[in-house]
């Protein structure tokens, strides 16, 4: 269905590029499938250019491909992908940490805890969109606390990618350890342990281990 327009070229692409990413997100363009741009362009009722330089976005960020003469293909994660995304993420997280360590106080504890809390209630009604909410949200705590917005905004992008498109469930035993790594990287952070839960956030937290759902692909 056409969007709804607002004047103006370079915010008609954000809106058609919000609307391909909520897409994405629900599931209506499922990974793997190919569109044809002309389909689109009729669908959303606008110009190939603001499409395109969405569509650029989206490749750029690893969504999609752009595939000359083809159209374009929504990109599947594979084992991989995820492989690297968790090292990426580790190396980036631990780095953040130190250098905010000295700014985390009780409130941003608290915080953590409440989040944490949240994690799993979400996890005993098998809240899955909730759960990977809460879970980020969780490490937002910490990460907010950086004054590197672009940094800040790369790591969105690739968690936008583990947990969104389409939404993931990991599984029950990798939601489980991954509360139960909270907590420890929690108290570390309470004993003032900076490194060491810097340490564990890269070598622990973010240890690729291929949970359930990719063991079976």
């Amino acid at each position: 269905m056409p969007i709804q327009t607002r004047p103006g070229n370079n915010l008609l692409r954000v809106q058609v590029y919000d609307y391909l990413q909520n897409q994405m997100r629900i599931g209506a363009l499922e990974p793997g499938a190919s569109i044809s741009v002309n389909t689109m362009i009729k669908e959303l009722g606008v110009s190939r250019t603001p499409l395109r330089e969405a569509l650029l976005l989206l490749q750029e960020q690893g969504f999609v491909s752009i595939l000359p003469q083809r159209g374009v293909k929504i990109n599947l994660l594979s084992l991989g992908d995820v492989k690297d995304i968790y090292e990426i993420l580790g190396g980036i997280e631990s780095r953040v940490l130190i250098s905010v360590f000295d700014r985390i106080g009780e409130q941003e504890i608290l915080k953590m805890e409440a989040l944490n809390q949240q994690i799993e209630s979400a996890l005993a009604k098998g809240d899955i969109v909730r759960h990977n909410q809460a879970n980020m949200e969780f490490h937002d705590v910490f990460l907010n606390l950086s004054e590197n917005q672009r940094l800040l905004r790369y790591v969105r992008v690739l968690k936008m990618q583990l947990y969104d498109f389409p939404r993931r469930d990991y599984g029950k035993l990798w939601n489980e350890n991954n509360l139960k790594q909270h907590n420890q990287f929690i108290t570390l952070i309470r004993e003032g342990k900076g490194r060491e839960a810097a340490e564990y956030m890269r070598d622990i937290h973010w240890e690729f281990d291929p949970p359930d759902a990719f063991k079976i692909i």
